[in-house]
């Protein structure tokens, strides 16, 4: 790259010693001084060493934000950039530039004297720079900074002491309003208690009736099925020894046995479940159960939904008066609740009816 320089001429008069003549003539005749003119070039190189900017950027600050407009150079038009100096780099801002116009083949940022800036570097460091160059593809801008913005947006400590008065802020909200809030809100779990128990209590008797007499037909159910096997087995004694001989019996023995395994396999296509007594009872006390609440009118969503109701406010109110949350502050405790309680909804609409 060529270099560029400037002419240094330095003018030094060297006067020589006055020499007098020799002769007859020596007291008229006296040399006249001379001036002797020594010239002395030197060349500097010049502070940047990259080519001359293609325009100006300026960086200002707007809602606390460094934004600056490049001209991307596939359409010739400007585009608006905003800088979050504590979390991106160099890197990212030139990511952004890239994204933006799919025609740059090399983003680059240097100094004044022309060295490259780490794609490491962060933003509120490079800001602190003032003055900077951004090389895209083969065009060059000087990116300019005000002094006074930067120290007015960009201090760590500014930002230190923000963060602080936060702190701070969030520390006496929670010590002057913490406890009334707690207080409010332990009231008002109680209520919705004591309104869920009192709509639960009803539907709650009815269960346990209708659950009675589930109980019962299951087991009407288990020793029918009981007496059924006893009086096969009779039958079968009284056809072999007494009516016919084994050899006549034998076959129709097999042929029951091998009914009773297809009528078990035909049970799990049914049900999905193998055959096993306690499963088998408690899908005959359900099903008698669903049969005798669609009769009675009992409404099994709406008790689910009081019953899970009934535990998330308990739960709540346990974790109210657990030490561990006393000193949280009230927006932590206002956000776990809605979370809570968006689950509890969640939970009670995908849940499974059950008696």
């Amino acid at each position: 790259m060529k270099r560029a320089g400037f002419l240094c001429v330095r003018r030094l008069q060297l006067l020589d010693a006055h020499q007098p003549c020799r002769g007859p003539f020596a007291g008229l005749l006296t040399r006249a001084p001379r001036h002797r003119t020594l010239r002395f070039y030197c060349t500097t190189p010049s502070s940047s060493s990259l080519p001359a900017a293609h325009s100006t950027i300026t960086v200002r600050f707007e809602r606390g934000l460094p934004l600056l407009n490049v001209t991307l150079p596939s359409r010739n038009e400007a585009c608006q950039f905003s800088l979050r100096p504590l979390t991106d780099n160099v890197g990212n801002f030139c990511e952004q530039l890239q994204r933006e116009d799919r025609g740059l083949d090399f983003v680059a940022l240097y100094t004044n004297d022309g060295v490259r800036i780490a794609t490491s570097t962060s933003i509120e460091h490079l800001l602190l720079f003032g003055e900077f160059r951004l090389r895209l593809n083969d065009r060059y801008y000087d990116v300019v900074v005000t002094s006074e913005k930067i120290e007015d947006e960009l201090g760590s400590d500014r930002m230190r002491q923000i963060d602080d008065l936060r702190a701070t802020i969030a520390s006496l909200h929670a010590s002057l309003c913490v406890d009334e809030y707690k207080v409010g809100r332990e009231k008002r779990l109680m209520q919705q208690l004591e309104r869920a128990e009192t709509e639960l209590r009803p539907l709650q008797e009815k269960k346990l009736q209708i659950e009675k007499d589930c109980e019962a037909h299951a087991e009407r159910v288990m020793w029918a099925g009981f007496a059924a096997m006893g009086i096969q087995t009779g039958l079968f004694a009284r056809l072999t020894w007494w009516e016919y001989s084994w050899d006549i019996m034998e076959p129709v023995t097999y042929f029951a046995t091998y009914a009773t395994v297809v009528a078990t396999f035909g049970y799990y296509l049914y049900t999905r479940q193998s055959f096993e007594y306690p499963a088998a009872r408690q899908r005959v006390f359900t099903k008698q159960f669903y049969k005798r609440a669609q009769k009675e009118g009992f409404d099994i969503d709406k008790y689910n939904a009081l019953v899970t109701e009934v535990e998330e406010v308990r739960r709540q109110l346990e974790r109210i008066r657990d030490p561990l949350f006393q000193h949280l502050p009230v927006s932590y405790l206002t956000r776990l609740e809605d979370g809570v309680a968006g689950e509890n909804k969640s939970r009670t609409k995908h849940s499974p009816d059950g008696g």
